[in-house]
């Protein structure tokens, strides 16, 4: 499936609790991005990127617990860098069994001492309620403190909230201090997190010159990403095809590989100098997204096949790549199978939400917690027929806030318009904006609501167009 921008650059898990993605809400669980280095001298007897190493190289249960003795006996000497790795995945459960009593105890003790990666990591766990309840307010001394003593990852991270204004309150001053502080410690990505707020105006303003030269800069370092985001971005405005193509292909060669994926996707549908010229590049293209790993490429060739694109439509034929996808591992192909089967595509495809609920039983192992939670709810959404069955739903929609996000609100919009709309009408009733019944229709009454309420977004003049674009309903439903 093909997410916002902003989606595709801001996602984020949340925290998890041991429910069936049948029965009841999921609370995700995600990976924190690994600590800074440790402040204290590492001792010889411990070689941190070989435990790195291991640890990340599949290990099987006996090597796994090998791995752990040896850390914990590390550790015990008083090796900082032991206890840093150990509280890392203690507290995450990343390949060691989750501990977070005793994760969260290690990391507490070397952030206590000023260590930059533990104050990083226990910012960053309570920052989105991965393995503990999100609580910014908790979140934002860890970073400080870590900011204050040279964590570039901390200072990106604020810079990049606080600018964003998604998981902390809008401060574009403090945040543009935070992430120049970030950039001139060397943070590469913190010139990439800079550069997309600008390519896209998200609460700076919109400015594509500004962005290509952070993106340009992080080139220079030898990370591509950013010019995968810009070649995006341009390719789509289908301006200039071939420079967006150029720009794409030399962020590919530098291990950008979402970038084979923006060709991929560009040549099918026709944006790279357009028809038949552009469809022919694809299987190039793809083949280079494949061999990088990337899962989408089965997204791909299923909406090839869904929509008849140099090929006969076929959907049961989409439904058996997607499925064989899927029990291969690829996560990425179970997201699109659950959602096409929960919402059909109008033409060759019928909505069985039967099926989607049994594939998301089936396939939920590949998703994270929060994932299968969310599309949990939209199966609940896509089966409600009345005010009556959308309160619930509602309900727990507003009881779990960690699931909130601009993805998730557009899912929940096509998997019901009319929860979605209900869900609307009872947050503006709250807020004195509302007054109509709650029955989940657009009256003339709720779209007032919804056009006095879609002024106060980012881009307000989008306002103007439909209220019921699905961006701003996304928008709205976040808020």
């Amino acid at each position: 499936m093909r997410h916002s921008r902003d989606e595709n650059i801001y996602r984020r898990a949340s925290r998890g609790q041991t429910w069936t993605a049948r029965a009841a809400l999921l609370l995700g669980a995600g990976l924190c991005v690994l600590g800074a280095a440790a402040v204290a001298q590492t001792p010889a007897s411990f070689d941190l990127d070989a435990a790195q190493t291991a640890l990340w190289s599949e290990p099987d249960a006996d090597q796994i617990a090998t791995l752990q003795a040896d850390l914990e006996a590390a550790a015990a000497s008083g090796d900082v860098a032991a206890q840093h790795l150990l509280g890392q995945h203690l507290l995450n459960g990343w390949v060691l069994p989750q501990d977070v009593p005793r994760g969260l105890s290690l990391l507490e003790t070397l952030a206590e001492t000023g260590h930059v990666g533990a104050l990083t990591d226990l910012g960053q766990a309570y920052l989105w309620g991965t393995a503990l309840p999100a609580d910014p307010d908790v979140a934002v001394p860890y970073l400080e403190r870590a900011a204050t003593n040279g964590g570039t990852e901390a200072q990106r991270i604020l810079g990049e909230q606080m600018i964003g204004g998604w998981v902390l309150p809008r401060d574009v001053t403090r945040g543009q201090a935070y992430l120049d502080q970030a950039i001139s410690g060397g943070d590469v990505e913190a010139r990439i997190a800079l550069g997309k707020l600008q390519l896209y105006g998200i609460g700076v303003p919109k400015d594509e010159a500004a962005a290509l030269a952070q993106f340009e800069a992080a080139a220079e370092a030898g990370n591509g990403h950013g010019l995968a985001a810009y070649g995006d971005a341009l390719m789509w405005e289908f301006t200039d095809p071939p420079r967006a193509e150029a720009l794409l292909q030399r962020a590919g060669e530098m291990g950008a590989s979402e970038a084979w994926v923006s060709l991929a996707r560009g040549a099918m549908y026709g944006y790279l100098g357009g028809g038949s010229v552009s469809r022919a590049k694809f299987d190039g293209y793809a083949e280079k997204a494949l061999n990088a790993g990337e899962e989408d490429v089965a997204v791909l060739e299923a909406t090839r096949q869904m929509w008849g694109i140099n090929m006969r439509a076929s959907g049961p034929e989409t439904i058996a790549i997607l499925r064989e996808a899927a029990e291969g591992g690829n996560a990425a192909a179970a997201r699109f199978l659950i959602a096409l089967l929960r919402d059909g595509n109008g033409l060759n495809l019928r909505r069985d939400r039967a099926e989607a609920a049994a594939a998301l039983d089936q396939f939920g192992p590949l998703l994270s917690d929060k994932e299968q939670a969310q599309y949990a709810l939209t199966l609940r959404a896509a089966t409600a027929r009345t005010p009556k069955a959308y309160a619930p739903v509602a309900a727990d929609y507003a009881a779990h806030p960690e699931l909130h996000s601009g993805w998730f609100a557009q899912e929940l919009l096509k998997a019901n318009p009319n929860v979605a709309v209900y869900i609307l009408q009872k947050q503006f009733a709250e807020e004195g904006l509302y007054r109509g019944a709650l029955d989940g229709f657009a009256t003339r009454q709720t779209l007032r609501a919804v056009y006095k309420a879609c002024l106060g977004l980012e881009h307000p003049e989008r306002c103007n167009d439909s209220v019921m674009r699905s961006d701003i309903m996304g928008a709205l439903l976040v808020n």
